[in-house]
């Protein structure tokens, strides 16, 4: 994608166009206050900004459309924004064209037929930019970013103000959130993210969905299960306690439902006046009463054990400390077989000690216990956290029964309750209803739905695994790493050329600070720690014209356009350099020539796939150069034409 003519229409319909050679220099000179910075708001205008940072003046009163006409691929692309309404800086209607012989369209064919939000989608399709999806890091605020024109077109523009800034690098970098942006979207136009990570990223999400809703489901048919064990042990209790099932142990899942369903349609259920019922009824209480005491004892042995850890950690602390106090005999190389008496007498002071101080060896033995006794303590936790985990256990299967008990006691009390006030035949009927009943509440075939539940959980989670590892944000940043280094070379190369400070230094692109950095014998140097505006413009610049060089060898979806404005501003001081194009000082006319001739080496090395537009005082008395100035805003030529602006007065 490529500028073919900029367009202006005025407030009557008159047409000023402009018109750009692809695949080369291309330079606009002239005089201050031509309007020579205009065209690049105009371009990122027609890309699809919205604010239209025009400079209030000739401009805002005479023009009613912006236009600009692109060279594709394989069509040509008109693209024209209508004049923001006044006291407006803004406007989102645009008009969009496209066609394979494309001229500047008339007044009278200009029509609002698109928006902002089109003309970035249409143009970046047509550039190569495909489905892409940044993810900032979990638990960050970020919201998600996709790549689109406009942030490609944040690489191809250099304003006068930011050119020779040193702190920010890229345009609109000082923005809010848009320094954030361009670390976001760069490595996707480098090509260090996989083509198809957006949509390897929205399988991913979609996956983890799956994994999340197969891991719900699973637990919640393991709930069921347990449930339904917990139903069944107490209705096979209350079915046994009423005398129409045997043995009291429950067997398995499917000969206990064939027990429980004979029982029901067998012949009559016993009464509940049954000696017999009463007695498996007391059984079953004292089995409760019994298992309450066993969990009371399994609770109490729980909370010693924990007691004992607490007091073992507290005992390990003081040992070690100990230890560590009487370890610094070994600093003197004094071994416990040494036998050194013990000395009355204070080694300081000379007096005579109440109790003599203990000898080497002794020292030694103590430390020797204290070894031992922290050994053994470090050796009883394993122990302990073994006991404790099987105290658990034990706790769990005694709550799992006495539930069943208890349910089944409860089911017994009140079914009693109603039987009471049943007829005798009514009352086994009703015994056998109960008893029905709850077996046809009982869920069917619980085990096999876990089963088949926890193979798709396994199935998902190991899609979840396999996406996980073909996104490895390890390998990303080694893709982004490789394509930096490159590009450094680049820049390392031209920074030598164009003799910049810190030259012959190895030079880099640092996208985490988004900065320029020379690697000198006294540490990296970022780009505002380097002296001189006519470095930081000449680092600008190579930056530029790297990156450039990098996205059209490797074919990236970014626009082979270079717009830069002002570029020599470091060297034209004076309004009569400004005024002829040639800087007086020998030493500047060299440096410009210098970065001119590295501007157009570059361009001419990637012809026909790269343009590159500069707008600045420069006419430089050169063939080469001459050649590549398409405007020269000189004697009275401006952007707008005089007759445009006289109108505007009338």
């Amino acid at each position: 994608m490529q500028l073919l003519a900029i367009i202006l229409y005025s407030r009557t319909g008159e047409r000023q166009v402009l018109e750009f050679t692809p695949g080369a220099l291309n330079v606009v000179t002239g005089d201050s206050k031509t309007g020579k910075s205009a065209l690049l708001e105009i371009v990122e205008s027609c890309l699809g900004r919205d604010t239209l940072q025009m400079p209030v003046g000739p401009i805002t009163s005479t023009v009613s459309w912006y236009a600009a006409l692109f060279q594709m691929e394989a069509s040509r692309a008109f693209v024209a924004r209508p004049a923001p309404r006044p006291g407006k800086a803004s406007t989102q209607q645009a008009m969009l064209a496209f066609g394979a012989d494309l001229e500047p369209l008339d007044y009278e064919e200009l029509e609002v037929n698109s928006d902002t939000d089109a003309v970035r989608e249409q143009l970046g399709r047509r550039i190569g930019i495909e489905e892409n999806l940044h993810e900032p890091p979990a638990g960050s605020n970020r919201q998600s970013v996709e790549a689109h024109i406009g942030h490609a077109t944040l690489l191809c523009l250099q304003r006068q103000s930011e050119i020779a800034d040193p702190g920010f690098l890229f345009h609109r970098q000082g923005e809010q959130f848009m320094a954030q942006t361009l670390k976001d979207t760069i490595p996707y136009f480098l090509g260090a993210v996989p083509r198809d990570q957006a949509l390897k990223r929205a399988q991913l999400a979609a996956a983890r969905r799956e994994a999340r809703a197969a891991e719900t489901a699973h637990r919640q048919a393991l709930q069921a299960a347990e449930a339904a064990e917990a139903g069944l042990a107490a209705l096979w209790r209350e079915a046994f306690t009423l005398g129409m099932v045997e043995p009291e142990q429950q067997p398995e899942r499917g000969i206990a439902l064939s027990a429980l369903h004979a029982a029901v349609t067998a012949g009559p259920v016993p009464a509940e006046a049954d000696p017999e019922t009463a007695a498996r009824t007391n059984a079953l209480e004292r089995e409760r009463d019994e298992l309450r005491a066993r969990l009371r004892s399994v609770s109490a042995e729980r909370e010693l054990l924990l007691q004992q850890d607490v007091s073992a950690t507290d005992y390990a602390g003081a040992v070690r400390t100990q230890t560590a106090r009487l370890a610094s005999l070994n600093l003197l190389g004094v071994q416990s077989s040494t036998n050194l008496e013990r000395s009355a007498t204070c080694a300081l002071c000379g007096s005579e000690l109440p109790e003599p101080d203990p000898a080497a060896d002794e020292l030694h033995q103590s430390l020797f216990r204290l070894q031992t006794q922290l050994q053994g303590v470090e050796a009883a936790r394993p122990a302990r956290r073994a006991a404790l985990t099987q105290l658990d256990e034990k706790a769990d299967d005694l709550r799992v029964r006495l539930r069943t008990i208890e349910s089944t006691l409860q089911s017994l009390v009140s079914a009693r309750a109603v039987a009471e006030q049943l007829a005798d035949t009514s009352r086994r009927d009703f015994m056998r209803g109960r008893i029905h009943a709850s077996l046809a509440a009982l869920p069917a075939g619980t085990t096999e739905e876990v089963a088949r539940l926890k193979h798709l959980l396994d199935r998902a989670q190991a899609r979840v695994a396999a996406l996980t590892a073909e996104l490895d944000p390890n390998e990303e940043r080694e893709q982004l790493t490789s394509r930096l280094v490159a590009i450094g070379q680049d820049m390392t190369e031209w920074a030598d050329r164009l003799q910049l400070e810190h030259s012959g230094q190895s030079v880099r692109l640092d996208l985490s600070r988004l900065t320029v950095i020379t690697d000198t014998e006294q540490g990296p140097a970022p780009l505002f720690r380097i002296g001189s505006g006519e470095n930081w413009i000449g680092y600008h610049v190579i930056v530029h014209l790297a990156l450039h060089r990098y996205f059209t060898r490797q074919s990236r979806p970014v626009p082979r356009i270079l717009m830069l404005d002002q570029p020599t501003q470091g060297w034209y001081r004076s309004e009569v350099d400004q005024a002829s194009g040639t800087p007086e000082d020998d030493a500047d006319r060299t440096a410009v020539t210098r970065l001119f001739r590295l501007i157009y080496d570059v361009a001419r090395e990637l012809a026909p796939d790269m343009q590159i537009i500069v707008s600045d005082h420069a006419n430089l008395d050169e063939p080469w150069f001459q050649e590549s100035v398409r405007h020269n805003w000189r004697g009275g030529r401006k952007l707008i034409p005089a007759a445009w602006i006289d109108e505007a007065d009338r």
